[in-house]
């Protein structure tokens, strides 16, 4: 809805005070590290597995003969930027006539730069619960759900997610990201609870869930998806909901990206997130407008595994 010219102005007795509902945790590109590309569009070097091929005898080379000769492959995967971008008009009259706590050119670029955050995540999470392009997954259903107290076996199958990806590629994953209420369902989880109580005296808080996951599975990181969105369209109710539901994921991400790592996929990025501002003289206003410009891009999904509907 377009704010009318005088609802910027305040009670001075609340100018230290201001409401904005935002998602504090987005993890998008704490998955997807973010490597700055300088063309648009572009292939990135690929390298078979031949280096992991055992040679055992043929390695032997008997005095003045040569040694055996071997091969490897190589191919390219390729790349492709995308703007994305928002923008918002502010009206002259509107910075003129706007008190405290109120800065709608400052104000307009929170709400932009927090769309822009949140469709990123959204389209993540979109791409890694596709089944037909996470092809290393299982669905849980009925008493395997870790919703099933009684029944469920989250170490399990956690575990069994593990060493496929470790089996497929020769990497262990570091990596466990969870949607924020499979995270809530395995902190009162009897399975969890029992192992806690020989690390931490049976006590459950956020941090000791955390702590607990990575040492009991070699993790480096547990990433929670608590982030939401209002899927209702502009001047309809709200309609709150998670993005991240269900879904819990294991996953192998190179430290830090460099030549011959393998990695479960990057954020190549042509553009940083930047704020700018037109003039629309005929509109009497500045145009605030956020740009980025990106592409979330899966290297390699088997490197990764979907445990799809984790919970009920």
């Amino acid at each position: 809805m377009i704010p009318k010219l005088g609802d910027a102005k305040v009670d001075k007795l609340l100018s230290q005070f201001s409401q904005f509902y935002t998602n504090k945790s987005y993890i998008a590109e704490a998955i997807l590290p973010v490597l700055k590309v300088k063309e648009k569009t572009g292939k990135y070097a690929k390298y078979g597995k031949e280096n992991l091929r055992t040679y055992l005898d043929q390695a032997y080379r008997a005095p003045g003969t040569r040694a055996n000769s071997v091969n490897y492959s190589v191919s390219q995967g390729s790349y492709a930027c995308r703007e994305h971008s928002l923008e918002k008009g502010v009206p002259d009259e509107f910075v003129l006539n706007s008190d405290d706590p109120y800065d709608p050119k400052r104000d307009a670029t929170a709400v932009l730069m927090d769309n822009i955050w949140l469709n990123q995540e959204a389209a993540l999470q979109t791409a890694m619960t596709a089944t037909a392009t996470m092809t290393r997954n299982t669905t849980l259903t009925s008493t395997d759900q870790w919703s099933d107290y009684n029944n469920s076996d989250p170490f399990d199958d956690i575990s069994t997610a593990i060493e496929s990806v470790r089996g497929a590629t020769g990497q262990r994953p570091n990596l466990l990201v969870l949607c924020h209420d499979v995270w809530m369902k395995l902190k009162y989880h009897p399975d969890v609870r029992e192992q806690l109580k020989y690390t931490n005296g049976g006590q459950v808080s956020e941090g000791s869930l955390g702590t607990f996951l990575k040492d009991f599975f070699n993790f480096e990181e547990v990433l929670v998806g608590s982030a939401v969105k209002n899927t209702a369209d502009e001047g309809q109710a709200e309609s709150i909901s998670d993005v991240w539901t269900k879904d819990a994921w294991v996953i192998y991400k190179t430290p830090r990206p460099t030549l011959m790592q393998a990695t479960f996929g990057l954020t190549l990025a042509d553009t940083p997130r930047q704020v700018d501002t037109y003039r629309e003289e005929e509109k009497v206003q500045d145009v605030v407008r956020i740009r980025y410009s990106y592409d979330q891009n899966l290297f390699d999904v088997n490197l990764a595994y979907l445990i799809k509907n984790a919970i009920a």
